[in-house]
């Protein structure tokens, strides 16, 4: 196991407390998003948030935009994993993330303690290929507006996020979604249609209120 830095620690350790309220109240367990980026970093460790069924929504469902929010839009590779390791990838498939990139007093610690800016979350079908090379892209109102590879380092994300859990108490399980960090982010707006595409194949859609 890698070191994992002690203020990552401690700010995961609150997020994962309020993990563990959302599942006390109903919510079930789905998976883990991985934190790539740089305000949410903390000593150069890559993040991990959690994933609960209570902000996943359905391909071609509908996202009420919270008021006040900077809405962007993540097209992210995912994995779905066969066993509680890091190797054990059963499934690769191409997930949509709608995060809040307000700014928060006290980045990155408490960008990391609220969930590195997620709001929802919705996957397209899982596929036992990895999609390797593949170039994604997202379409705003039926417009293509940025494209970007599919990572090629999935592994090494994997396991630094083990790294992580594993320092909190936590670990990865079978039948783990985890979405791995932005390959396209683009901004959204109450009214829009998105989707995520491969080349000229539409994935899923969903429609923002």
């Amino acid at each position: 196991m890698a070191v994992v830095p002690a203020r990552l620690v401690a700010a995961t350790r609150e997020q994962m407390a309020a993990r563990a309220g959302m599942l006390e109240r109903g919510a079930t367990h789905v998976g883990w998003k991985l934190g790539m980026g740089d305000r949410e970093a903390i000593d150069g460790h890559l993040a991990v948030g959690f994933l609960t069924s209570a902000t996943v929504l359905d391909p071609g469902s509908s996202f009420d935009a919270p008021p006040g929010a900077d809405l962007h839009l993540d097209v992210e590779a995912y994995v779905e994993l066969a066993a509680g390791h890091p190797d054990a990838i059963g499934g690769y498939g191409v997930a949509l993330e709608i995060v809040d990139l307000t700014p928060r007093p006290g980045e990155p610690d408490s960008i990391v303690a609220t969930n590195i800016f997620h709001l929802a979350v919705s996957f397209a079908p899982t596929a036992a290929a990895e999609p390797r090379g593949a170039e994604l892209g997202v379409l705003v109102n039926g417009t293509l507006g940025q494209a970007g590879r599919w990572p090629h380092d999935l592994g090494d994300r994997l396991r630094g996020a083990a790294d992580v859990l594993e320092a909190v108490g936590l670990g990865l399980r079978a039948g783990d979604r985890i979405i791995t960090g932005s390959i396209v982010q683009v901004p959204i707006a109450p009214g829009e249609s998105v989707a995520a595409v491969i080349g000229e194949d539409e994935l899923l859609t969903l429609q923002i209120a």
